[in-house]
């Protein structure tokens, strides 16, 4: 008999918060969103679970973005519930030569947050990021522990604490944290940072700094939509893959706990995954079967490509975006989940203009599939 599990996708904007609760008393937080996403949704949850004296097991900071981070700087401003462990990869985690560490008062270092103010607004993980790593360790919470504190990455597999689960890192491997490293050091060149650093702590700042102003490479445009046929016909879109060395960097996993498995994929790397996966259940053992998927990357077909579909049945397909910015989630994305199975559910956290075309019963005479939105603006909650 399968245990209990419940995913909530909060309301993140074109970002990412999700909770997961198993066992009914253990908890996983992937990002934060936005601050208006932790004060108006999450805090009120943690809240709630602190009260009933529980904890995050771990937060998952999956990567530097706006998007992602924002929220969980606010978490760790004001630890309103207490945390198990931060799984975050952080300068220190993708230097290629060992910095000694040394513990010290100051954490913020002024000069780089006034570099982040001093041209045109940013995103608040520009403004605020330079406190992400500072903020884990005054608080002193534990860092990277399945590591023994240095980078998750893969290939890594290990149980979750005293929870009955297991853990199957899929990305980052060690070419997308090389990635990452030779374009924060480009970063470093262009924003004029690199005969400031004086200490890690400005380093941690300055890494977090740069790596929030990176952008993918490539956006796949999409066409209109009109008929249900056209669906077959977007399934052959060309498959450009993301260039972001900030996504590539991205946390993706698999958890395993009472007879389920669910693929959370960050915004990461098709290729990674794919490489991963295989690696993990034996290419000769595809497709591999997941109670539920969160597409990486909002949905963007940059980072779901056709052959990681190829590898992937799942009974339910979650995505986080409220659509703006690169009108996530992209067409082509959606169309290989409801061409490819019958009776596929695909769950989103916004009630989107794309979900109430692909309602139309068009759709529904050659494809057996579901369309599930939120019934309030809390996002939305799934049994898996």
């Amino acid at each position: 008999m399968k245990g209990f599990m419940r995913t909530i996708i909060l309301p993140a904007l074109n970002g990412d918060c999700i909770l997961v609760e198993f066992q009914l008393s253990h908890y996983i937080l992937i990002d934060g969103g936005y601050v208006d996403t932790y004060e108006n949704y999450l805090l009120p949850t943690l809240k709630e679970i602190e009260s009933r004296g529980g904890k995050l097991d771990v937060v998952v900071v999956t990567h530097i973005d706006g998007d992602h981070i924002s929220g969980i700087i606010r978490l760790l401003e004001e630890m309103p519930i207490g945390i198990g462990d931060v799984w975050y990869n952080g300068y220190r985690h993708i230097q290629s030569v060992a910095v000694t560490t040394e513990e010290k008062e100051t954490f913020v270092h002024r000069n780089i947050c006034k570099e982040c103010q001093a041209e045109k607004p940013k995103p608040i993980s520009a403004k605020q990021g330079c406190t992400l790593s500072a903020l884990i360790a005054k608080n002193g919470v534990s860092w990277n522990t399945p590591a023994k504190g240095n980078t998750i990455m893969a290939p890594l597999s290990f149980p979750l604490g005293n929870a009955n689960a297991i853990i199957h890192v899929l990305s980052p491997n060690n070419e997308d944290i090389k990635a990452l490293e030779s374009f924060w050091k480009k970063r470093l060149i262009k924003d004029r940072l690199l005969k400031k650093a004086h200490s890690e702590e400005f380093w941690d700042d300055a890494y977090e700094f740069s790596l929030s102003k990176d952008m993918p490479g490539f956006h796949f445009h999409e066409k209109k939509v009109s008929k249900n046929h056209d669906l077959l016909k977007l399934c052959k879109e060309t498959y450009e893959p993301d260039g972001s060395a900030s996504n590539g960097s991205s946390i993706s996993f698999v958890i395993e706990t009472e007879g389920k498995r669910v693929l959370f994929l960050g915004d990461s790397h098709a290729e990674t995954v794919m490489t991963s996966l295989k690696a993990l259940y034996g290419e000769e053992n595809a497709p591999y079967h997941f109670d539920a998927v969160k597409l990486s990357h909002h949905g963007s077909y940059n980072n779901n490509s056709p052959e990681l579909f190829s590898l992937l049945v799942a009974d339910k397909w979650l995505v986080s975006t409220n659509g703006d910015k690169y009108n996530h989630p992209d067409m082509p994305t959606l169309a290989h989940i409801i061409t490819k199975d019958k009776g596929r559910k695909i769950y989103f956290n916004y009630d989107l203009p794309i979900c109430e075309e692909l309602s139309d019963e068009l759709y529904h005479k050659d494809f057996n599939f579901e369309i599930i939105t939120p019934k309030g603006k809390s996002g939305i909650q799934i049994e898996i």
